[in-house]
């Protein structure tokens, strides 16, 4: 039952009495990334985790809650509390943060963690840890999410952290679910520096989106207007590829990026429309889009009105779908992949086949060095040159 008039009085029997963090896995680099090591003999409210936990400590003035078991306070008890009701999502313990709130009295909270160690550079992390909304929340937001810096930070108020994270979910949705656990999930490219990380609500007032939630009808109590998550099981583990972070591809999640490409002037010729096109393609993806078969198409009739022109086709993928390709044989040269499928198009245009020639150049060549999303779309994409 899911009733706070229930409170655990029981639960302390199914405990141990110096529980250990067996939970942790020797590549996290969270340290007491499950909130299972602290002293709970003294845990009997809200703001507490930072005095008797280990490792955790707050990015603002605003203190940290935690939650156990084996308490008697029914403020801070797990699984029923003055929150909400929930289980551990991993061992018996887990932590508490305000991603967003509309009382003055009421402020946002972080968690800020010192990493076992800098993340190295050029290496992938997957980055990951569940949350719950509380039961007696008035609202769910968006912006939630792990943000890492190379130094401890302390911000002196009890403000909004106004940073950007580098993980949050991969459509940015608000996350709403109360009866159990949801993950925050994504990648992270180390460069060296990264030796601290902060979760918590990072979105502004110009970016958050807030959603009523209803109370759920075996809840007891008054809602309270803020967005409340219980959260656990916080991990940071080096991976070799993004497929091997297990971030759920829900029907909710946002759909891969293709870049649409610049329009070509009108005025231009049949050699500079053939070189000054690109066609892109979604994440590990070789078949093109709509977009790119009407480019090919108008390529097809240049090349037959220049049967003596040489067509050198070039096929490029980003960084993340070279790492694919290392661990997956499927994706493996999909630069050259794609190149192949251009060439096997046009030739059933009624392009000579004898007159094109494939090249893959895969993520050596790219159009774009940023970080974003947007420049890895950039850069999945096949060219052409004339000889």
């Amino acid at each position: 039952m899911r009733n706070l008039m229930m409170t655990c009085a029981c639960a302390a029997l199914l405990i141990p009495a110096f529980p250990a963090d067996v939970q942790a896995q020797e590549d996290n680099l969270v340290p007491n990334g499950s909130f299972e090591n602290g002293d709970i003999k003294k845990l009997k409210a809200y703001g507490q985790l930072e005095e008797m936990s280990t490792d955790w400590f707050p990015y603002t003035d605003a203190p940290l809650d935690w939650y156990s078991t084996e308490v008697k306070s029914e403020k801070v008890a797990v699984p029923a509390n003055s929150y909400g009701y929930e289980d551990a999502s991993d061992g018996v313990r887990y932590g508490g943060f305000r991603a967003y709130s509309k009382s003055p009295k009421l402020s946002r909270t972080y968690f800020q963690v010192r990493l076992s160690d800098n993340l190295q550079e050029n290496q992938l992390y997957c980055v990951s840890f569940d949350i719950s909304l509380s039961d007696l929340s008035k609202y769910a937001v968006n912006g939630i999410g792990a943000y890492f810096s190379d130094r401890k930070e302390m911000q002196p108020n009890l403000g909004l952290v106004d940073r950007e994270p580098q993980v949050k979910h991969r459509a940015d949705k608000v996350m709403q679910l109360m009866e159990g656990w949801e993950t925050v999930c994504g990648t992270v490219l180390g460069t060296g520096q990264e030796e601290y990380m902060t979760i918590g609500g990072f979105n502004g007032s110009r970016d958050i989106e807030e959603v009523k939630v209803k109370k759920p009808s075996n809840i007891v109590g008054v809602q309270t207007m803020h967005a409340y998550y219980y959260i656990d099981n916080v991990k940071i583990e080096p991976v070799d590829a993004k497929s091997q972070c297990n971030c759920s591809r829900s029907s909710d999640s946002a759909p891969d990026l293709v870049y649409g490409g610049p329009s070509l002037p009108s005025d231009l010729s049949g050699r500079e429309v053939v070189e000054r096109t690109s066609v892109y393609y979604a994440f590990v993806n070789r078949s093109f889009t709509e977009g790119g078969k009407a480019s090919l198409d108008r390529i097809a009739g240049i090349m037959k009105a220049n049967p003596g022109w040489t067509l050198e086709v070039m096929g490029h993928c980003d960084n993340d779908e070279l790492s694919e390709g290392k661990i997956n044989p499927r994706f493996a040269e999909m630069g050259l992949k794609r190149a192949q499928q251009v060439k096997r198009y046009l030739t059933s245009q009624g392009v000579a086949e004898g007159s094109i020639v494939v090249t893959g150049l895969e993520n050596t060549d790219p159009a774009s060095t940023k970080a974003t999303d947007l420049a890895r779309a950039k850069n999945r994409r096949v060219t052409f040159r004339l000889k």
